[in-house]
């Protein structure tokens, strides 16, 4: 009996002890949101609702920083992938896009931060709805993957 409450108080302990303690990540997003246009490094015109009409286009800026980097002899290597994913609002898979952005570079010195865009042309057929988009950073220096899931309605 002692030994059954035992082991239930170290499961007890070892689920809350997770739970409560968020995973230590070194990446995290400095800036994340949708879109009307993106011009440049942090120069877009957000869109707070996150609702595009069929036939637009619609954008996601990003921008991230605690990246891995690596030596290549005098450069500082960063490597990043970006992949992206399109789900129902119930939670079907949709739509699923791995290394949309492939990035890797030499840099003379590493960058604080990195930054990217996305877009799609949302088709004139697409059914008017509230969607979950999934945004999935993978640092494959360090093996680290960043995620971030965003609401958007297509009217």
């Amino acid at each position: 009996m002692k030994m059954t409450i035992l082991v239930f108080c170290l499961v007890l302990l070892t689920v809350t002890v997770c739970a409560e303690s968020p995973e230590e990540t070194g990446m995290q997003f400095i800036q994340i949101g949708w879109a009307n246009e993106v011009l440049g490094y942090n120069d877009y015109v957000l869109n707070e609702d996150g609702v595009f009409r069929r036939g637009e286009r619609a954008y996601a800026y990003l921008e991230v920083e605690g990246y891995a980097t690596s030596q290549e002899g005098e450069y500082t290597v960063t490597d990043i992938a970006v992949d992206v994913a399109l789900r129902a609002s119930f939670g079907l898979r949709l739509f699923y896009q791995q290394d949309l952005i492939d990035y890797r570079q030499l840099h003379q010195t590493a960058p604080d931060t990195l930054w990217f865009y996305i877009w799609v042309d949302i088709p004139t057929l697409a059914p008017s709805a509230t969607y979950i988009a999934e945004v999935i950073i993978r640092d494959r220096i360090s093996g680290e993957i960043l995620k971030h899931q965003e609401r958007v309605v297509v009217r």
